[in-house]
């Protein structure tokens, strides 16, 4: 089977309180699992858009049944650091960073997996489960 993730996170104030989600949809579009985690402390929106990353890639590396996946974001800034096409130079970023590649890397190794950019209108599954709790 071949699966898609979404994912997102929001920050209401950039920074501000922030909140991740994440989806995982089947071939025939029905959400596998999914999830919604409000951080803790006050944070930007790329800080929530790399945990929500950090969550799938976790979710995904532990599954036995999500071989095949293709992944989308609408944070272009995040996808294009993970695949190594921009760099990152946040210090607030860079050790989530490290862990989204370690991770992608990983993963890679036993599972086919793509990463792309979408308009966030397309990403509303994502983007909604990221909103819950931060407005």
């Amino acid at each position: 089977m071949h699966y898609k993730g979404y994912f997102d996170g929001s920050s209401k104030g950039n920074p501000g309180p922030a909140q991740c989600g994440w989806a995982i949809l089947d071939d025939q579009d029905n959400i596998v699992d999914h999830k919604s985690r409000k951080a803790s402390e006050d944070r930007t929106n790329n800080y929530a858009e790399y945990m929500g990353l950090i969550e799938l890639f976790r979710y995904i590396k532990i599954s036995d049944k999500i071989v095949n996946i293709d992944i989308f974001g609408d944070s272009k800034l995040i996808i294009e650091q993970v695949k190594g096409n921009w760099k990152c130079k946040s210090p607030n970023l860079k050790p989530l960073h490290k862990v989204a590649v370690l991770l992608f890397g990983q993963i890679t190794t036993f599972k086919f997996i793509t990463l792309t950019w979408i308009p966030r209108e397309k990403n509303t599954i994502a983007d909604k489960l990221a909103q819950e709790g931060v407005l």
